[in-house]
């Protein structure tokens, strides 16, 4: 036992001790000497007992308890019969405790959970914690142990392992449990399993063509010789059934299939065995990139709407097939089966979420084509803004750079009346009015559609909500700059009641709207019409006159006649809508059409703005259009022609690997009627989609897969006449659209080798590019499948990680259980303060101080 400080600077205070003396000594003494002396040795004392406690003295005695903390792996890899033998070896340890050891019980596989914590128990009771076992971390392990040592106690850990991990750095942690003196022992547990057979690989060529035969081997491991049952499928149809007589070892089994579908094709074996341990891993997958001629894709919003494009594409030797966008595939490898996907008048609402989002990785890491042709559900009125599409188109979805439009005075007049109550219902010609489904009050559906199109509007636009039934009200009064939050939150209270005034609701939009001071003053009506106080067509001319605009949405088809005369005199439009459901829609569109701001409708002829690959052959004698969608171009896209205002009327941009192209008008009857009975239009739509189709020199490379234990490795062989100043990277796309580089090392001439290390189960697209001088030379796109976790690939057992990780950290493979508690050799000692104590000896020496210097 020794005393040491925490704070040994203060001990220099102890220089008081002699001043002390010498100031005794030198004073006169007004105390017998007996007391002198006894006064002056507890004032000593006194002083040099703060002085201790200031320095935070404690008392340091050697600590002979052992905290072992076992790390039990319950990882797949571990068979059911090593792990009891694990369980027993930790039972016997627990009885060579000494009195005063505890001992701590972790289980791992891919995560690390605590069994038991330290504890002088000397029983293992049964096992409750389940990990994640397919796959294993022996990290994570190390560092949840590490955790749990209590600080005034030996420490050791035991690992229990075949030391096969395939996630985490065990190695690193290791250094930690080093640095901090804690020593890992291990026991090895072998990985053998006596009867399991295994798919190690389906190993097949990355791409063929249709038509082609080509040949599949399946690399099958046993244990056991015996008949088992072989299967192959494409997709899910099965191809073979057969037979497989089984040897222990490797065994090889060969199938020639043809590949009959372009894209894609995915090939599956599956072996079953009645003597298998694990079905884990009993089977594999490969993918074939089949080529054939170009596949392109049209989406249409509307049916019909990708007639003219189709049959201008047919015309010119195109074969494309036409699809609605809740088809459109939703992941990379379903949208790979196609070179190009041309989106026709499609709204974003309308494409799967997970379409939205892998389309930009589509053309980005897989080097394929995107067209978006306009319309009045395009682009912005799309509700594209934003949007990870629009990434990877070359304009934004909005008009940035024009002259700045003329600002904005909107008002919704908004019918409240008991007819916008969907369970209303008092007559036949209420009836054809009901037009809310699933029992949704027509006005909620309003209300959302005020809500969608205010957030069309900018900051510095007026917006303002009346509502009527008798009588009007403002809901949302006339003002700038209101949220779109706001605006519901005005509206929620609302509820349908009452009769139907439509002229007290149009005479308060007029009286707002002529006070209010923007060039531009719009109101738009929803409303079925009944109403009590007539035509209303005296207020509509009087707001024309005035500079106000007014269209009208019947709400339904048994709306009354006159609302239409209503929008013809206001000079507004007039919406018959079938469905309520049509209303946020009909808002949205309504108010960027008074905005003026997404959406331009006028003829024109559109003018060339730059030599273009998409126009070649084509620069003469461009029919007229009448409309587009407001955009605006991209930093670095290029502008090949342009409309009023300069605006992008067809654009074009190299996005990664693939290509883009934007036509902000459409290619129906609306405004491009003149466009597709144009002679050159097969043409245009040929160049459109042939400039982005994949460069026609991909695949010339030699890409091979091989598992080796927990790593995949990619092995790629380059022609000799593409080698000369040939830059080659890699990237690895997974089925979630996730991407990483993939960094190649070169082995041979020509010859590229790349790992991935403990890949996850799931399908990956491996995208190869050769440059030359900064441009796209080559490209191949090969498939890549990880049927199963490398936790039941063969080889996982890794000795030789356990002696490394014992090695580093100073400890060593343990037989013998009770080894587990032995002592340490390096002396452990455990510090307790005692600096409060001595301040109580101080507070009980000063009266004594006290007493003797004053009581007489």
């Amino acid at each position: 036992m020794r005393v040491s400080f925490i704070y040994p600077a203060a001990l220099t205070l102890l220089v008081l001790l002699p001043l002390l003396w010498a100031l005794a000594f030198a004073l006169p003494r007004r105390l017998a000497a007996s007391r002198f002396w006894s006064s002056l040795a507890v004032r000593s004392a006194l002083l040099g007992v703060l002085v201790l406690s200031l320095a935070g003295a404690q008392v340091v005695r050697p600590v002979e308890s052992l905290t072992t903390v076992f790390l039990l792996d319950a990882s797949d890899s571990v068979s059911p019969s090593l792990r009891a033998r694990a369980e027993a070896f930790i039972q016997a340890a627990l009885q060579a405790m000494r009195p005063g050891d505890q001992a701590a019980v972790v289980i791992f596989g891919e995560n690390a959970l605590v069994e038991r914590a330290p504890s002088p128990q000397l029983t293992l009771d049964q096992i409750a914690s389940i990990p994640v076992v397919a796959r294993t971390n022996i990290q994570d392990a190390i560092q949840l142990g590490l955790a749990l040592f209590p600080a005034d106690a030996q420490k050791r850990i035991v690992l229990l392992s075949d030391g096969g991990q395939n996630t985490g750095d065990a190695l690193s942690a290791a250094y930690m449990a080093q640095t901090r003196a804690i020593p890992i022992s291990y026991v090895t547990l072998s990985a053998r399993i006596d009867d399991d057979v295994l798919v190690s690989e389906l190993r097949a060529p990355t791409a063929a063509r249709i038509g082609q035969q080509v040949e599949l081997i399946a690399h099958v491991e046993s244990s056991f010789a015996e008949p088992a049952r072989l299967r192959l499928f494409s997709g899910e149809n099965l191809l073979a059934d057969q037979q497989a007589e089984l040897v222990i070892g490797r065994n090889e089994f060969r199938f020639t299939v043809e590949a009959e579908r372009q894209g894609f094709e995915r090939f599956r074996v599956e072996i079953a065995s009645a003597r298998d341990g694990r079905a884990q891993n009993n089977q594999a997958e490969a993918l074939i990139r089949v080529a054939g001629e170009p596949r392109v894709l049209l989406v249409e919003g509307e049916p019909g709407e990708a007639r003219n494009f189709a049959d201008a594409l047919q015309a010119a030797g195109i074969s494309a097939a036409t699809i609605a966008p809740p088809a459109v595939p939703a992941d990379l490898a379903g949208l790979s089966e196609y070179e190009s996907i041309a989106l026709i008048n499609v709204p974003a609402s309308a494409l799967p979420i997970e379409t939205l989002a892998s389309l930009p990785a589509y053309v980005r890491d897989l080097g394929r084509g995107l067209l978006m042709v306009g319309g009045d559900r395009s682009y912005g009125l799309g509700g594209y803004g934003d949007t990870p599409l629009e990434q990877a188109l070359p304009v934004y979805m909005d008009v940035r750079n024009r002259e700045e439009r003329p600002d904005l005075a909107l008002v919704f007049v908004i019918d409240k009346s008991g007819s916008m109550d969907s369970c209303h219902c008092s007559g036949p010609s209420r009836q054809n009015s009901q037009i809310s489904r699933g029992g949704t009050p027509k006005l909620d559906i309003a209300k959302q559609a005020v809500a969608e199109a205010a957030a069309m509007l900018q900051p510095r636009d007026t917006l303002g909500v009346v509502t009527f039934n008798n009588v009007a009200s403002w809901a949302v009064q006339v003002g700038q700059g209101q949220s779109q939050e706001q605006i519901t939150s005005a509206l929620a209270p609302i509820s349908p009641t009452g009769g139907t005034n439509v002229r007290a609701g149009l005479q308060a939009a007029e009286q707002a709207l002529t006070e209010a001071d923007a060039r531009i003053k719009h109101a738009i009506l929803l409303t079925d019409g009944w109403s009590s106080g007539g035509d209303n067509l005296d207020i509509a001319e009087r707001m024309r006159e005035n500079g106000i605009t007014l269209s009208v949405v019947a709400a339904g088809s048994g709306s009354a006649e006159y609302l239409a005369q209503i929008a013809t005199a206001g000079g507004g439009r007039y919406y018959p809508a079938a469905t309520i459901e049509e209303v946020p829609q009909i808002f949205v569109q309504e108010t960027i059409t008074a905005a003026g701001n997404y959406l331009i409708e006028e003829p024109f002829t559109p003018a060339f703005a730059a030599p273009s690959p998409l126009l070649e052959g084509l620069q003469s004698g461009l029919p007229q259009l009448y409309g587009y969608n407001g955009t605006t171009p991209k930093d670095t896209a290029a502008v090949d022609l342009i409309g009023l205002d300069d605006a992008p009327i067809l654009a074009h941009w190299q996005f990664g690997l693939g290509r883009s192209v934007a036509w902000t008008s459409d290619l129906q009857g609306k405004w491009a009627k003149d466009w597709v009975r144009w002679a050159g239009f097969p043409q245009f739509a040929a160049q459109l989609v042939g400039w982005t189709l994949p460069n026609a020199n991909a695949g010339s490379f030699d890409t091979a897969f091989v598992n080796q234990g927990g790593q995949t490795v990619v092995n790629v062989q380059v022609p000799e006449q593409q080698r000369e100043n040939l830059a080659l990277s890699a990237r690895i796309v997974s089925g979630d659209g996730a991407t990483q580089e993939l960094p190649f090392a070169q082995v041979g001439p020509g010859e590229y080798r790349a790992a991935i290390s403990n890949p996850v189960q799931g399908t990956y697209l491996i995208q190869v590019v050769g440059q030359r001088d900064g441009r796209v030379i080559v490209q191949e796109t090969s498939g890549l499948v990880v049927p199963y976790s490398p936790e039941y690939r063969p080889g996982q057992s890794d000795p030789a990680l356990l002696a490394e990780l014992a090695r580093v950290s100073g400890g060593a493979q343990l037989g013998d259980p009770a080894a587990a508690f032995a002592p340490l050799a390096g002396a452990v000692t455990s510090a307790q303060e005692i600096s409060l104590p001595l301040l109580l000896v101080a507070l009980l020496l000063l009266p004594f101080d006290i007493a003797l210097r004053r009581v007489v």
